[in-house]
């Protein structure tokens, strides 16, 4: 997945209404949208952050005390870290592990987008999965039916626009990418069910 496809998503979700989103995952999409970590002067003096959360439509509802908790819930966490530069200021970072949440939340605000005009091919997603990546074909299966496939077989899922960047973006955050596989086809003999079922 491209990375400014991921930043996109989220800088979408900040700016719509967020009001149900809790406070911890909104400030770690913040974090991760602005291009460069923003300085924190003192661990108690945290007005930067509230600033910059502010400059979202959707996060403006926002108490200056709700900010400055979820603050301090991802560094309890460990989502994100302290660090002082070599003038001793106070950098916020997202850890590894506030990398990966921000993932999989990135997932769950996944959408394919869909042409003006289909081109008339099906994308066929083909996976065989060892047992031991149990939860990662799970996840995968979750995440295809939610996106609105149409399950073909037990591991074959049809969909008609472009969406290889998505399946292999979330197959990756799985570590299943090896085992799956997406074909583009001109036909197939269940045709008139498949363009009934997406409304095509």
């Amino acid at each position: 997945m491209k990375r400014e496809n991921y930043k996109e998503r989220l800088r979408n979700f900040l700016d719509e209404d967020t009001a149900e989103a809790k406070i911890s995952s909104v400030l770690l999409c913040v974090l991760a949208v602005i291009s460069i970590p923003f300085l924190v002067f003192a661990a108690a003096a945290l007005g930067n952050a509230v600033q910059i959360v502010r400059i979202f439509k959707g996060t403006q509802h926002y108490s200056k005390a709700q900010i400055i908790s979820a603050m301090q819930s991802l560094k309890r966490q460990r989502l994100i870290e302290y660090v002082c530069d070599k003038n001793g200021k106070t950098l916020v970072r997202i850890t590894k592990k506030g990398e990966i949440k921000l993932k999989a939340f990135d997932i769950e605000l996944m959408k394919i987008k869909k042409p003006k005009k289909w081109d008339k091919k099906w994308r066929l997603v083909m996976f065989d999965i060892p047992i031991r990546f149990k939860k990662g074909r799970e996840a995968l299966r979750y995440h295809l039916k939610d996106l609105g496939f149409y399950q073909f077989q037990k591991s074959a899922w049809i969909y008609p626009y472009p969406c290889e960047d998505e399946i292999l973006y979330i197959s990756d955050f799985y570590g299943i990418g090896r085992y799956v596989d997406i074909l583009t086809i001109d036909y197939l003999s269940r045709d008139v069910i498949l363009q009934e079922y997406f409304s095509l």
